[in-house]
């Protein structure tokens, strides 16, 4: 796993640990189906930047589990991450490219994304994302 954040000032730096802080907690819970811990780090009403329009959802829109049960997905191998901006109230995190594998190591697809966290009164939170998934070809 490789990850990082921009070349910012000192203050933005000590923000861009906290947003980055917060996305690893998101990624674990998300790993994990720990769906109070996806709570925890994403500010309701989410919006999510689908195929062709934005839905908005007052629960997180992914279950986990069934994600990895439908797909045969193992692990994640070779996620490529940055804090690319911050602000005092705002920041965004690139997911630049994971390759979701089956037990075997066969990839099954690769994954990017954008979110967008906001500073709220209970820290970094995501209020919106963007996935872009690509499947293995066969």
């Amino acid at each position: 796993m490789t990850t990082g954040r921009s070349p910012i000032d000192n203050e933005g730096s000590r923000l861009a640990d906290e947003v980055l802080a917060a996305y690893l907690r998101y990624l674990d819970a998300f790993i994990t189906n720990d769906i109070q811990g996806l709570d925890a780090v994403v500010a309701y009403p989410l919006a999510h930047i689908a195929e062709s329009d934005v839905q908005m959802h007052d629960v997180f829109p992914i279950n986990p589990a069934e994600l990895k049960r439908s797909k045969d997905w193992y692990t994640t191998r070779n996620s490529r991450f940055q804090v690319l901006a911050v602000s005092p109230s705002k920041a965004h995190v690139v997911l630049y490219s994971a390759d979701r594998v089956r037990e075997d190591g066969s990839l099954i697809e690769t994954v990017s994304a954008f979110y967008a966290f906001k500073l709220t009164d209970d820290g970094w939170k995501i209020y919106a994302f963007s996935d872009v998934v690509n499947s293995a070809p066969h």
